[in-house]
C-alpha cells in the first residue's frame, strides 16, 4: 500500500463511526474513575479507615441486622481500593437497596438505590444498555482501533524520531496544528491504544465463546439433590458470619472480598477474593458452599486454563483496576489522550474535506448518522433504565433480624457450633 492509501484507511477508521467511538472512549475514562467520583460526591462511598486485615463480615452482619431487621442479604463486596466503602445488596420489603459500609469495622456509612453514577457509566460504556447486541457493537469498535493503530505507523513517517518534537501553538482552525498535536499524543499513547484494542478484541471474542459450546471457564458446582433445603434445615439459612468463617477455614490465605447468596437450593453460595495471583479479578478465586455450609468446590486462579485466565485478566487491564489510585489516574490521563485523538481526527477530517462537502449532514454520511444515532440512543436509554433493578427471586439467606445478637454476646468469628 502507498502512503496515501494508508492515510485513507487511517482516516476512514477514525471517522466512519467516530461519534460512537468517541462516546465509548469518554464513558470509559469516566467509568475508570467512577467510584472515585462517587467518593468525592458523598461520604457514604468512603471507607472510614483503610483496611489492613480481613473484612469484618461478622460485625457488618450485626449492623445490617440492626438497621434492616426485615431484610435479606443478597450479596456483599469490597473494592480493590481500600479507601472505598463496601456495598451490601439487600432485598428489603420496599425492594432492592444498597447499604454501604466500612470494610475494616463493619460500620454502615449510608444507603442508596440501584442507580448510581458508576452503574450509569458502566452500562453505557460496556453495552449502551442494549444487552448483548449493544456489547457486540461496542466491542467491534476495537477493530477500528486496530486499523487506526497499525496504519498510524505507516502514515507518520520517521515516527521513532519524533518523541520530543514540539507541536507548536494549537490553533482551532488550522489543520496542520491539529495534525501536529494528533501525532504527538498518538505517539505517546500508542501503548494504551494497543492495550484497549487487545482487551476490546478479547471482549468481542469472549461474547461469542460464551454463546458457543466451548466451556473454557470452570462451571459452578451443583449442590447434591439430597442436600436439605435451608428452610427445613435445623438452624435455617446460614448467616454471613458462618459462611465467611467456613470459607476462610477452607482457604486461610484468601482475602475474601465478595459473598453472593444463592437463590436456589441446587445453586451454590459463592465467595471470591484475592490471593497472591497477579492481575486477576476477584472471581478468579472462588469457594463454593451449599446451602448448609458444605464445601462444593474451590477454584484457584493459578490453576485456571489459558482462556479462563485471559478472561479474568481482561477487566483489571482494561480499567486499570489492579492497584491504587495512581494507576487509575494514569489510565484516565492516557484515556483522555485517546478521546482527543478520536475528536481531533474528526476535526481534521472536517477541515480537510469541508471545501468538497460544506454541508455537515452530507459530510457525516450514512454511517456517521448511524453512529450518532446509536450514541444518542445509548445515552437516553441508559438514563432511562440504569436505575431499574427487579428482584425475580429472593435469596436463600436468613432474615437479618434473626441473626441479631445481644450486645454482650460476641460475634461469631470461627467455625463452631455457635455459628
Amino acid at each position: 500500500m502507498t502512503n496515501r492509501q494508508w492515510f485513507a484507511l487511517h482516516s476512514w477508521a477514525g471517522f466512519v463511526l467516530g461519534a460512537l467511538l468517541l462516546l465509548v472512549c469518554i464513558s470509559g475514562v469516566l467509568a475508570t474513575l467512577s467510584y472515585e467520583i462517587q467518593y468525592l460526591s458523598d461520604s457514604k462511598y468512603r471507607a472510614l479507615t483503610p483496611r489492613s486485615a480481613a473484612v469484618n463480615w461478622a460485625q457488618l452482619e450485626q449492623n445490617l441486622a440492626a438497621a434492616y431487621p426485615d431484610s435479606q442479604l443478597i450479596s456483599a463486596q469490597v473494592h480493590q481500593q481500600r479507601y472505598l466503602a463496601g456495598e451490601a445488596a439487600l432485598a428489603t420489603p420496599a425492594g432492592f437497596r444498597f447499604a454501604y459500609f466500612d470494610p475494616a469495622s463493619g460500620a454502615l456509612t449510608g444507603s442508596g438505590d440501584w442507580g448510581r453514577l458508576s452503574r450509569f457509566l458502566r452500562n453505557l460504556h460496556m453495552y449502551l444498555s442494549m444487552g448483548s447486541s449493544g456489547k457486540v457493537v461496542v466491542t467491534s469498535l476495537s477493530f477500528l482501533l486496530l486499523i487506526s493503530l497499525i496504519s498510524s505507523f505507516f502514515v507518520y513517517r520517521n515516527w521513532w524520531r519524533q518523541w520530543f518534537r514540539s507541536p507548536g501553538t494549537w490553533r482551532w482552525a488550522v489543520r496542520n496544528s491539529w495534525a501536529s498535536w494528533h501525532k504527538l499524543i498518538g505517539l505517546w499513547s500508542w501503548w494504551f491504544v494497543l492495550l484497549m484494542t487487545v482487551t476490546g478484541l478479547w471482549y468481542f471474542a469472549e461474547h461469542w465463546l460464551l454463546r458457543s459450546e466451548l466451556a473454557y471457564y470452570p462451571p459452578p458446582p451443583t449442590a447434591a439433590l439430597s442436600a436439605a433445603p435451608p428452610a427445613t434445615a435445623a438452624n435455617g439459612p446460614l448467616s454471613l458470619a458462618s459462611i465467611t468463617a467456613i470459607a476462610q477455614a477452607q482457604r486461610p490465605e484468601l482475602d475474601i472480598r465478595a459473598v453472593l447468596y444463592n437463590s436456589h437450593v441446587k445453586a451454590p453460595i459463592v465467595l471470591s477474593g484475592q490471593d497472591d495471583t497477579v492481575l486477576v479479578r476477584d472471581r478468579a478465586n472462588r469457594i463454593y458452599l451449599d446451602s448448609n455450609g458444605q464445601l462444593l468446590g474451590r477454584q484457584y486462579a493459578a490453576e485456571l486454563g489459558l482462556l479462563a485466565r485471559l478472561s479474568d485478566m481482561a477487566d483489571p487491564l482494561h480499567f486499570g483496576n489492579f492497584s491504587g489510585l495512581t494507576v487509575k489516574l494514569v489510565y484516565a490521563l492516557f484515556g483522555s489522550g485517546l478521546c482527543i485523538l478520536v475528536a481531533g481526527g474528526m476535526r481534521m477530517h472536517w477541515l480537510r474535506t469541508k471545501h468538497k462537502q460544506p454541508q455537515l449532514a452530507r459530510w457525516l454520511g450514512v454511517f456517521g448518522w448511524l453512529a450518532l444515532a446509536l450514541a444518542l440512543s445509548g445515552i437516553v436509554w441508559t438514563a432511562v433504565s440504569f436505575s431499574q433493578r427487579e428482584l425475580n427471586r429472593l435469596p436463600l439467606s436468613p432474615l437479618l433480624g434473626s441473626v441479631l445478637q445481644p450486645a454482650a454476646q460476641p460475634s461469631c468469628s470461627s467455625v463452631s457450633a455457635a455459628c
